[in-house]
């Protein structure tokens, strides 16, 4: 085990002469990389854990990825065996993915038995066998499970077809009234003589919507039977007529002959693209691969709930982790009625659906933005207050029946991003420059209900200094990705900052510096995933993990001394340093 002394060696920072940066080597077995001293997290959970020595190593086994892996008990053993060998101290293994169904036997749905050419014989439980041999090791063993996708849109793409590589698409196609409702923007224009909508992307006409957009003469203009609008250099309709078009136009809107006098009634007027929304059903137009739900209803909760209860009483794990689908389906979602209603009561007042939350807009050439409602910023603090408040039930529920189960959440780590998804899991006396951050906003951080914070710090550069050297955005790092999800938290929580393996396929120096990175920046480092061709790297792991260490999320009653620590200086008058605004990628860690 690392002592206090060895510790101070393997966390040491050196300054570099002349400059704010640092040489840090949080695993003293790989080089150094220089870390921007004025950016690098403090606060107590820092601090104790590198005063005790304690780290986190976390492993990844994601669900659907590494069927093969766990599909018998030797196959399990072996892979435990070599987690344990080459010094990971936590294994987190995915149980219910996307689709919705578990990996495990269960009642409620259908067992994941194939996924894209692997397969689990029906009615086994690898769960168990993973619990064990992880116990057996010494090893912290996490269940994660997503939350609020129930379905899968490659599944339901290949529903029928008996060669489906997926299977059941799960339970949430089945319940459309349960599926988070999109408001959906459709690009119109409109004048004296009517109003026609466009094709949602320019030159390509799409079905259901009769007008189309061009930013160049289409072949389609120069043949008999459409109508046309043509708009000149100044933004306005210059002409309008039936085709051929003979002439020339910045753009030009080409629609069926009975639009003619919706096209003709444009005439002299500036261009403008307005938007009608349309009310959806998640799998209508499904957008994204996972079928999220409504986190707003208690039906779609206690489903949620009755999975964790089931798995945490039934596997005694270490710890429970919901992963990212613990969020809406984005900025668009939930505009269900119940949620309508129910937003309404808060505000007391009925509402212009979407107007006075927010509405689409498009420009002219159709990219998309958002016009702020009078409601905004309270529809943002709704849906966060809804997510904190579910958190902190979900907790509660895990540890009635399994008590002393930790509890966590695996996020994206741009912080930035998630006031779309509704999710705030900073701290709730976050003091920061972000706009979003009011009042209402920052109550709804739900840190504190949290015993593990890990967030996706999916970037292919690890530090500043190598953002710095390749022209790219310094936020957009390893370093910046764990030092903000450190800052927001804010002592309440312990915080890992994953890495993922494919960003780093055949660059073994720069894995290397995003461990380094990784752990630096937060109190651990998880890496991403078990499928990503992990044979190849499990070298520079023994290497860097060669000195055995205890996670910090393990320490019995540390974490409350961490926020004990963080209440007794905030007390005092203790003033953080300003917050480092590094701007991440959207999407990053999802």
């Amino acid at each position: 085990m690392v002592t206090a002394a060895v510790l101070a060696c393997l966390v040491q920072t050196r300054p570099v002469e002349g400059t704010r940066f640092e040489h840090a080597a949080p695993f003293p077995a790989l080089a150094w990389v220089r870390v921007d001293g004025n950016v690098k997290p403090r606060g107590f959970a820092q601090h104790e854990a590198r005063r005790l020595g304690l780290q986190g190593r976390v492993l990844w086994i994601d669900a659907t990825a590494n069927l093969t892996a766990v599909s018998t008990p030797e196959r399990i053993e072996a892979l435990i065996v070599k987690v344990a060998d080459v010094g990971f101290n936590t294994v987190v293994y995915d149980v219910k993915p996307i689709v919705g169904r578990p990996v495990y036997p269960t009642d409620l749905a259908t067992q994941m038995t194939r996924w894209r050419g692997q397969t689990l014989p029906a009615g086994y439980d690898p769960v168990v066998i993973v619990a064990r041999e992880a116990r057996r090791r010494g090893l912290s063993f996490l269940l994660a499970m997503n939350a609020f996708s129930e379905g899968h849109s490659f599944a339901k793409r290949d529903e029928g077809k008996a060669d489906s590589e997926f299977g059941d698409p799960g339970w949430g196609y089945g319940r459309p009234d349960l599926q988070t409702v999109r408001a959906v923007p459709r690009p119109t224009i409109t004048g004296p003589g009517g109003r026609v909508r466009l094709s949602p992307r320019v030159n390509a006409p799409v079905p259901g919507a009769p007008a189309t957009l061009y930013d160049r003469v289409p072949a389609a203009a120069r043949e008999p039977g459409m109508v046309y609008a043509a708009v000149g250099a100044d933004g306005r309709v210059a002409d309008s007529g039936p085709t051929p078009f003979v002439g020339e136009a910045t753009l030009l809107v080409l629609a069926p002959p009975e639009h003619a006098a919706a096209l003709s009634g444009l005439v002299g007027r500036r261009f403008q693209i307005g938007a009608e929304h349309e009310f959806l059903p998640a799998a209508v137009e499904q957008d994204q691969i996972p079928l999220m739900m409504n986190p707003h209803d208690e039906q779609v909760q206690q489903r949620a709930l009755a999975f964790a209860r089931e798995a945490v009483s039934r596997y005694r794990p270490d710890g429970f982790l919901y992963d990212d689908r613990l969020r809406f389906g984005g900025l668009d979602t939930d505009f269900s009625e119940p949620t309508r209603a129910q937003f309404e009561s808060r505000v007391g007042k009925p509402l212009r659906w979407p107007d006075d939350v927010f509405a689409f807009t498009f420009t002219d050439r159709l990219v998309r933005g958002v016009r702020p409602g009078p409601y905004y910023d309270a529809w943002l603090a709704f849906r966060a207050e809804t997510m904190a408040t579910w958190v902190a039930r979900a907790r509660r529920e895990v540890q009635a029946a399994a008590p002393g189960t930790l509890f966590g959440v695996y996020a994206g780590s741009w912080f930035g991003d998630y006031p779309k998804f509704g999710v705030n899991y900073g701290s709730d006396a976050l003091d920061a420059g972000f706009p979003f951050l009011t009042r209402a906003y920052r109550a709804a951080g739900f840190a504190s209900s949290l015993d593990l914070l890990v967030t996706g710090c999916y970037y292919r550069s690890a530090t500043i200094v190598d953002a710095m050297e390749r022209g790219a955005p310094p936020g957009q790092t390893v370093e910046a990705g764990a030092v903000v999800s450190t800052r927001v938290a804010r002592d309440q929580t312990w915080v890992y900052a994953g890495i993922q393996l494919a960003d780093y396929w055949g660059r073994p120096q720069d894995l290397e510096r995003a461990l380094q990175a990784a752990a630096a920046g937060s109190q651990g480092v998880m890496v991403f995933d078990l499928s990503h061709r992990i044979d190849e790297v499990w070298p520079i792991f023994a290497r860097a993990f060669k000195s055995p260490v205890r996670p910090p999320h393990a320490e019995p009653g540390l974490l409350e001394r961490v926020r004990t620590l963080r209440r007794d200086w905030d007390a005092r008058g203790g003033r953080d340093r300003p917050f480092p605004i590094l701007e991440g990628l959207p999407g990053a860690g999802f």
